[in-house]
């Protein structure tokens, strides 16, 4: 498939080009902070923040919803994937007023583990955080599992619900209760006709046969959890409409839409669907909520939630009682979203503060505390100039691999793995062959940070991961040997697991990273180039094993079934770095 061509310079520059237009487009009401984050400069002072972020490709959103009675700032991450902590950080510190920030986003692995961490160094730096996550995709888990749920365009109404009421929220917990109401009565339910694409790639980010649409898609150009032929616009109006109402229906926490119930509608075009198509469908949409009885408070349409050249729609229901409807209706300006003061008229949306047994959720940073680490040592193996080397070799060799990652991920999510690899080991080789390290750990306490700051989505923390636990499990170290292998590989697998929540047989790279810890483990008293070689083989089999497994985590997870038979990409990148090492250990 083919598609029209971008207006682009470099396209791996395109995140940073199009927040620096942005700015520039807001005209003096918001600047640039740090290495990517955008920020109003009226922010009053003792106002509960409120920060949104996410990837770049899907604009307007999240980066655009900034303004007033909207968000105080936003962390724009690369094109689809999450900011780096470091970027989520320096818009925290940005738009902190001393009354804490709420962190508003999509329920996205990477983005959770970004946030999470960015969440951490703001902690430490006495800015009280609380997230709430969006999670309004009916298509992508069922409504006792809600939580597992992606955030797709309901977004919208939410963030301009929690902008409005960041406006006089007294604190952080009374912010985070009506977000979190809000969240709770919108669904949302997209279909594809065409997808998208990467612009680094040009090549689309799922296949979908002719005459058919994919059901389900996700806005990262995920392919539908099932695919149908292509309806008629009424048709798949009201068959979309019966998956948000059944899901009303189904969900213990919420009770059924029924006549008399106000909604604010969203009929969103993922990017090249028209507004012609679009009011065709908002026809039979005031047909279907008219013959049951439920009141349509306010409409919004248009192209907010974009997957770049993506042909698709998707629909978006907020049910709202008075206090979200005061919100609702306060005024905003944002360029993404702007909106005249309505339906509702006069006086002032107000938050209801919360009562003491609130059972809002909250996801506030922990404190981890780094304690010194009794670790064993070796008495032989690489030297701090080998283990450079080393590292330089990896990094060669990942980059090389861009696009048989990139493909990997294609095939079980949005195809950008590899492109985040490549730049965060670009990054790194930048870091090591620059800089002189005074011994092991600073050398990956530095090559971690590396990729943590650059790489963006899941892979920036969990391969960011990989490296800083050496500096976790180093101190003291002269050599490089199996004892320093078993640790750093045990430590990472430790971080990973309890950042991501992913297990052995969710499909993920801690397939292969836990079969090579254990073999680690195994053969740590053995000599470093009989120990590397166990563990470079107990990847490859993991690798290998994760291509039968269903996947349950991250953005395949959707898929089902349709994931057996292929690999993961980040099993398979763990694959290619350890047997790196076992080939220049041996060589």
């Amino acid at each position: 498939m083919s598609f029209t061509p971008k207006l682009l310079n470099d396209p791996l520059s395109a995140a940073d080009e199009l927040l620096e237009g942005l700015i520039e487009a807001y005209n003096g009401q918001c600047y640039k902070v740090g290495a990517r984050s955008i920020v109003k400069n009226d922010i009053p002072d003792g106002k509960v923040s409120l920060l949104v972020g996410g990837g770049a490709g899907h604009e307007p959103i999240y980066h655009a919803m900034v303004g007033t009675n909207m968000a105080d700032g936003a962390a724009c991450g690369d094109i689809f994937a999450a900011p780096a902590p470091n970027i989520v950080q320096e818009a925290t510190t940005a738009i902190d007023r001393g009354n804490g920030v709420l962190y508003l986003y999509g329920n996205y692995a990477g983005d959770v583990m970004n946030f999470d961490v960015g969440a951490e160094m703001s902690e430490a730096a006495d800015v009280h955080v609380q997230t709430v996550l969006i999670a309004d995709d009916v298509a992508s888990a069922p409504p006792e599992r809600k939580k597992d749920r992606r955030g797709v365009a309901g977004l919208v109404p939410i963030v301009k619900i929690a902008g409005a009421a960041s406006q006089t929220a007294e604190t952080l917990e009374d912010l985070g209760a009506i977000t979190e109401k809000a969240s709770l009565q919108t669904r949302s339910i997209g279909a594809a006709m065409a997808p998208g694409s990467i612009p680094a790639t040009g090549k689309p980010t799922f296949e979908l046969g002719a005459g058919m649409v994919g059901l389900g898609m996700g806005i990262h150009g995920e392919a539908g959890v099932g695919e149908i032929p292509l309806p008629s616009a009424d048709e798949l109006t009201v068959k979309m409409l019966d998956l948000i109402v059944e899901d009303f229906e189904k969900d213990a926490d919420v009770e059924a839409l029924k006549s008399g119930d106000e909604i604010v509608f969203f009929i969103n075009s993922l990017g090249a669907t028209t507004m012609m198509e679009c009011l065709v469908c908002m026809r039979k949409a005031a047909e279907y909520f008219e013959e049951r009885g439920i009141e349509i408070f306010d409409v919004l349409m248009g192209p907010y939630v974009t997957c770049q050249e993506m042909a698709g729609i998707s629909f978006s229901i907020t049910r709202v009682d008075e206090e979200l409807k005061q919100l609702w209706s306060m005024p905003c300006q944002s360029f993404c979203y702007s909106k005249m003061e309505g339906p509702l008229k006069g006086g002032s949306a107000t938050v209801t503060k919360t009562a003491n047994n609130s059972k809002a959720v909250t996801k506030k940073a922990k404190q981890v505390a780094q304690k010194a680490l009794d670790l064993s040592k070796s008495s032989a193996g690489l030297s701090l100039e080998q283990t450079k080397q080393m590292s330089l070799l990896v990094a060669e060799k990942i980059i090389a691999a861009e696009p048989i990652l990139s493909q990997a991920d294609r095939d079980l999510g949005d195809g950008d793995h590899g492109l985040g690899m490549a730049r965060g080991f670009t990054a790194l080789t930048k870091q090591l062959s620059e800089n002189s390290h005074d011994n092991l750990r600073n050398l990956y306490q530095e090559a971690g940070n590396a990729l943590l700051t650059t790489m963006g989505g899941a892979s920036g923390v969990v391969f960011g991961s990989l490296f800083l636990a050496g500096g976790k499990t180093m101190h003291g170290a002269e050599f490089f040997g199996s004892h320093e292998l078993s640790h750093l590989l045990s430590q990472s697998l430790k971080d990973v697991m309890s950042r991501g929540g992913a297990k052995p047989g969710d499909k993920t790279m801690i397939d292969a990273l836990h079969p090579a810890a254990e073999a680690a483990k195994a053969n740590i008293d053995k000599p470093l180039s009989e120990s590397i070689i166990a563990v470079a083989a107990a990847a490859e089999a993991g690798k290998e094993a994760s291509k039968a497994m269903i996947a349950t985590m991250g953005r395949a997870k959707t898929l089902g079934e349709k994931t057996i038979g292929l690999p993961d990409a980040g099993a398979i990148s763990v694959s290619i770095i350890l047997n790196t090492m076992a080939d220049f250990i041996n060589g």
